[in-house]
């Protein structure tokens, strides 16, 4: 079972973490991150959550779980549970606009559009004595294998010698963060989030168990930043 995650909610997220952020920025970057954390739970327990259906008073495919004062709308297609909003439960359920999963290239585009706000910042690459200037927001993700560094870009890989505490020391910017040992990912580019792994670009990325809680809890904050 994989999970899917309308862009839509990541729009959702915002705001909610812009409102509760209001009284305490603390609780809401925990609130966003234990709304996310329950979305994955979802992969296990894909019929865990109350059907729609009961609450709204008409047939819909959708189900929904309840995070604090919040519910996450989705519905299982084949082997994917698809979360398409989050909303507060004091809204009005039936006004809910139900439909398919959209166009995730046309939307995650619009998405990341708006979160990429950061000023460019480049690094410098010495690639068998020829110097190669890469634009940060362009890293896909670093990944790290027999002492050797391998920047997956938007424009190519380029593989050099060294350490990832090398690649983390020329990267000035807080938009990035390790999902495990090897990859340090760039949170621009995260497409999907599944119980294990994450996708990046065209990539799924292994999250190991040591740093998935403090993955998740970066990607929160993330959206919640709104880049």
């Amino acid at each position: 079972m994989k999970l899917k995650i309308n862009p839509q909610v990541y729009d959702d997220l915002v705001d909610i973490k812009a409102s509760i952020a209001e009284d305490s920025p603390e609780q809401a970057v925990k609130v966003v991150a234990k709304i996310l954390s329950d979305m994955e739970r979802l992969v296990d327990f894909p019929e865990s959550g109350n059907k729609l259906s009961n609450k709204i008073r008409f047939e819909v495919k959708y189900r929904y779980i309840i995070t604090y004062s919040y519910a996450s709308v989705y519905y299982v297609e084949d082997d994917s549970v698809i979360v398409t909003t989050v909303l507060h439960l004091a809204r009005d359920f039936s006004a809910i606009k139900f439909e398919d999963y959209p166009s995730f290239t046309i939307k995650m585009k619009r998405a990341l559009s708006r979160i990429q706000k950061n000023q460019a910042q480049k690094i410098q690459l010495n690639i068998d004595g020829e110097i190669h200037f890469i634009d940060v927001r362009d890293i896909l993700y670093v990944e790290v294998l027999n002492h050797f560094v391998t920047w997956h870009t938007k424009k190519g890989d380029f593989r050099i010698w060294g350490s990832l505490k090398d690649a983390t020391d020329q990267i000035d910017d807080p938009n990035f963060c390790m999902c495990n040992r090897c990859y340090l990912v760039n949170l621009r580019h995260v497409k999907g989030l599944d119980k294990n792994t994450v996708r990046v670009g065209d990539e799924d990325l292994v999250i190991s168990r040591y740093r998935r809680k403090e993955f998740v809890e970066t990607l929160a904050q993330f959206y919640g930043n709104g880049g």
